[in-house]
């Protein structure tokens, strides 16, 4: 038969575990609302949930509102914000588009992002875009050529030797600096990353399905020109 003692000890250790529970479960729900859902009922706010661009070029009248994924294939954070990121894009406003701009953050991001180009003139992006995310993050591909690329997209929507002379076309070379070039005006550090409007750059630690919540509030606030002053403030071109 259990002591006196014993009985106290056994109902503190009761306590303690429970309050552990209860720290716990906090913990996971607190997680958890950040990670799947987002700021929906309390607005976006600048500083928290975006920053805002200097000197955004003006966006004319019946212009669409673009919104910028930042990604590599290299980055597995990208691989894995790729199928919200999609099925988020399908259902967009009219209007409002999703535009793709690869990551020159070295030579073989560089490689990949010229390769995004090549696929897309080609016609042949849908039928890689996924495979490339797949062989690198799941098959542990490392591509550090454009002839490795073109080995692997060879009968995938285009030829070997199609992807090679689109790969050092004018227009994709244009594509690769501009896409660059667009990263550092931004002020991309890291992928993945959106960007609304060319205006605000969201806050990406507020979890991947929160950016999208996040994105689709800012998209209605420019639908219904509701942008902050000191957003509508900024539109000098540059």
């Amino acid at each position: 038969m259990p002591t006196r003692t014993n009985q106290q000890v056994q109902r503190t250790r009761a306590i303690i575990l429970g309050s552990v529970a209860v720290v716990i479960v906090a913990v996971i729900a607190y997680g958890a609302y950040y990670s799947l859902s987002g700021p929906s009922g309390s607005g976006v706010a600048a500083n928290e949930h975006y920053t805002l661009i200097e000197n955004p070029p003006r966006r004319r009248a019946g212009e669409d509102i673009v919104v910028h994924e930042y990604f590599s294939y290299a980055c597995v954070h990208c691989s894995n914000f790729e199928p919200l990121v999609h099925a988020w894009s399908e259902d967009l406003p009219d209007g409002v588009r999703l535009v793709r701009s690869p990551a020159l953050f070295d030579a073989l991001w560089g490689l990949l992002a010229q390769s995004y180009y090549a696929l897309e003139q080609l016609g042949a992006l849908e039928a890689n875009h996924d495979r490339l995310f797949r062989a690198i993050h799941d098959n542990g591909r490392v591509f550090r050529s454009a002839e490795m690329v073109a080995d692997f997209v060879d009968g995938n929507g285009t030829t070997a030797e199609e992807f090679l002379a689109a790969f050092t076309s004018p227009d994709v070379v244009r594509a690769t600096r501009d896409a660059d070039r667009r990263m550092r005006d931004v002020g991309i550090n890291s992928v993945p990353s959106l960007v609304v409007a060319e205006k605000y750059k969201i806050n990406m630690n507020v979890g991947r399905r929160a950016s999208l919540d996040v994105a689709d509030q800012l998209i209605a606030m420019v639908l219904a020109g509701a942008e902050s002053p000191d957003a509508q403030g900024a539109g000098a071109p540059r």
